[in-house]
């Protein structure tokens, strides 16, 4: 008997530039997790909505540079959802971009699918 990938079933919302956000599609999905790749906030938080998704990764700003609070907003205070930011460390963002996770841009994905178990662990999903 095989056990169980620790993402399966565990949907996820990666919003980042491309070959960022193809990296974690790639170590996300060989956890076992369902992922959809967004650029914007709206998107980002439009993805969440429709997919009932229990986890997004997101850079500090989208692809049109706005920085990603509405992100943040959905995730943590709306839906109570995993968020990590997976960026480099910013000065001046919203201070409610320190709510979640966050994991230096230079540390390697498997870092972000740890922080994905761990959240999911703590969200019970």
């Amino acid at each position: 008997m095989f056990s169980a990938p620790p993402l399966e079933g565990f949907v996820v919302i990666v919003q980042h530039e491309t070959d960022v956000a193809r990296r974690l599609e790639a170590a996300l999905s060989h956890a076992g997790a369902t992922v959809f790749i967004a650029s914007r906030a709206w998107e980002t938080v439009e993805l969440r909505k429709k997919y009932d998704a229990q986890l997004v990764v997101f850079d500090s700003h989208d692809a049109d540079g706005e920085a990603n609070e509405p992100v943040v907003v959905d995730a943590r205070l709306m839906a109570n959802v995993g968020a990590i930011r997976y960026s480099a460390e910013v000065e001046g963002l919203p201070e409610l971009m320190s709510f979640g996770t966050w994991i230096d841009i230079v540390r390697p994905t498997a870092d972000v699918v740890a922080a994905a178990v761990e959240w999911r662990r703590v969200l019970g999903a």
